[in-house]
């Protein structure tokens, strides 16, 4: 195997392990004291998640309970511990694990509260928090009216936001083949036999050159493995949120109008806006001739 072979597959293995550690978004650094806290409470959500019995016959109330105490206490702190706190509460609200189809309901609450300023948390929560707002389009708890305007033009907006942030985020120059080198062959490129210390270094012009190689070569690596996960949620995201916002208002009262407003707000492209409404016009034509043969 040549050397440009070696160091290639040894990026695609970073990629592969950076992308569990990496998120992208901006967010301020919090104190360790902070992070020891938020460790503790996430820990403590996956302590209550593990002993929920099988099957939907966990009651949600004490699990709404423990949310309610976390939301409260991390709402004021940093945002990125706070959405990804709720994140976790979300997950096994909409597990299947609780007695009452309200879980969705429930859900839906704290990651619109987890979102109120969704451009201060990393774009992949921003991404898996967009999916928790949900609003049932049908049985008992489905909203009716007024209320279901007002729910089903939030959970699009959030979709939207979060759609065309993920787009924004996309550099259309990037190459999946791109060599990535690890530290090692860096050093080797340098004349070091593999990584070393840069304090081992003698020559301080040699040092800050080493250095700086290696800053570069890591930079690189977080580009590329940004973008490779980017992709990925390109692959996922826009089909699921295509597919809800045609449901939302596929059902009455219908408001074609207001939906081009809000695809044309967020900038999405022409060919996906024309789709979405053509499958919402058909959508509304077939319910109103259903309604016609009742009648």
């Amino acid at each position: 195997m040549t050397l440009k072979k070696i160091i290639f597959c040894f990026g695609i293995i970073i990629v592969c392990l950076m992308a569990t550690t990496i998120s992208f978004g901006v967010s301020s650094e919090p104190s360790e004291a902070e992070k020891q806290e938020y460790k503790q409470d996430r820990e403590r959500i996956e302590t209550i998640r593990k002993s929920f019995k099988p099957g939907p016959t966990n009651d949600i109330k004490s699990f709404e309970k423990v949310a309610d105490e976390i939301q409260k206490k991390w709402k004021t702190k940093d945002p990125e511990h706070y959405a990804k706190l709720m994140l976790e509460i979300c997950r096994p609200i909409t597990s299947g694990r609780f007695n009452t189809d309200e879980r969705f309901d429930i859900a839906r609450k704290y990651a619109l509260l987890a979102l109120s300023d969704p451009n201060k948390i990393a774009l992949e929560t921003d991404l898996e928090l967009a999916g928790h707002v949900k609003t049932p389009m049908f049985g008992p708890h489905a909203p009716k009216d007024l209320e279901l305007t007002d729910q089903r033009k939030k959970d699009v907006e959030v979709r939207l936001h979060a759609w065309k942030r993920l787009i924004d985020a996309i550099d259309p120059n990037w190459d999946p083949n791109e060599v990535l080198w690890s530290p090692n062959a860096v050093a080797v490129s340098m004349g070091f036999p593999g990584a070393i210390e840069p304090e081992s270094i003698n020559d301080p012009i040699l040092r800050a050159a080493y250095e700086a190689a290696m800053e570069r070569n890591k930079q690189k690596i977080e580009r590329h493995t940004k973008q490779y996960r980017l992709r990925d949620w390109l692959n996922r995201f826009p089909k699921r949120a295509e597919e809800y916002i045609i449901r939302a208002y596929s059902k009455p009262p219908f408001d074609l109008e207001e939906l081009k407003q809000y695809l044309e707000k967020y900038a999405v492209d022409p060919k996906t806006r024309a789709r979405i409404l053509d499958a919402v016009r058909l959508n509304m034509e077939n319910q109103k001739k259903v309604d016609l043969n009742i009648k």
